[in-house]
């Protein structure tokens, strides 16, 4: 377990900072052509958009074909690859409800970014904060892909859905669950759920990380190359049970120095007593 992140700090230290032409980072092949009514090409279509919108986070990574499939009950990013070692993720949404595509495919694509294979089944009692990460990223994602939709969407007649990506986006930001009690911080907060939260990343169908997700957006947003950060998540110790300061603490360190800013205010966000 060790070697595999020291292997995977290395290459990410080596990737370069620039790109000569853009390249995908990921090749989506759909496994499932039933989706809802609406046409496999056009799933493909938003999918393949939601990685060329996340490509300037990816770190420069290629994560080869990424294998996508329906799921009826719920999204998800499988631990087990495929027999030629191809990542798979499964999507719940269909029919032409191209933003709920675009979130679910988004939020498990971070989890592909956070190393979410190297800290399997919440060995480390911390998954709950890469799940709050992964809901972050995916809302981030679609107003990204609004602001691209605007101007260049993948069919002409799709200029009109950009709206509906940032309302949809929005309308998940604005939800009562998401707030913060009134007068309450998150480190408060945190220290009320964290035996909860340590027990079960996905407690109380998932409000809990939509808690923090709200807290942590507007930091790593603020800094334009903040969500790269998502690569250097799981890349310490993630074999045993771990503090949340230890786990933030190793998130900080193997985080190049140009990204700890966010990490360290996120960090501060959710230990440091007000």
């Amino acid at each position: 377990m060790r070697l595999a992140h020291l292997i995977l700090l290395v290459l990410l230290a080596l990737t370069p900072l620039r790109a000569f032409a853009f390249v995908p980072p990921a090749q989506i092949k759909l496994t499932t052509q039933e989706w809802g009514g609406a046409a496999p090409a056009d799933v493909q279509a938003v999918l393949d958009a939601v990685i060329t919108v996340i490509s300037p986070y990816i770190a420069q990574r290629k994560f080869g074909t990424i294998l996508v499939q329906r799921s009826e009950d719920a999204p998800r990013a499988m631990y087990e690859k495929s027999a030629d070692g191809e990542y798979i993720v499964q999507v719940q949404a269909s029919g032409n409800h191209w933003a709920r595509i675009a979130y679910q495919f988004s939020h498990e694509m971070c989890h592909l970014m956070s190393n979410y294979d190297l800290a399997p089944n919440n060995v480390s009692r911390q998954q709950w904060f890469e799940e709050a990460l992964c809901e972050a990223f995916g809302l981030f994602t679609l107003e990204r892909m609004a602001e691209a939709w605007a101007e260049n969407p993948p069919y002409p007649n799709w200029k009109d859905y950009a709206p509906h990506l940032r309302e949809y986006s929005q309308n998940n930001l604005q939800e009562a669950h998401r707030q913060l009690p009134k007068g309450m911080k998150l480190p408060a907060w945190y220290q009320q759920y964290r035996e909860v939260l340590r027990a079960d990343p996905y407690a109380k169908d998932r409000d809990l990380n939509e808690v923090v997700s709200n807290q942590i957006l507007p930091i790593l947003s603020a800094t334009p190359q903040g969500w790269t950060a998502i690569n250097y998540l799981n890349l310490g110790e993630t074999s045993k049970d771990l503090s949340l300061e230890t786990y933030l603490g190793d998130w900080l360190e193997n985080s190049p120095p140009d990204l700890r800013e966010p990490v360290s205010k996120i960090k501060a966000l959710l230990l440091t007593s007000q």
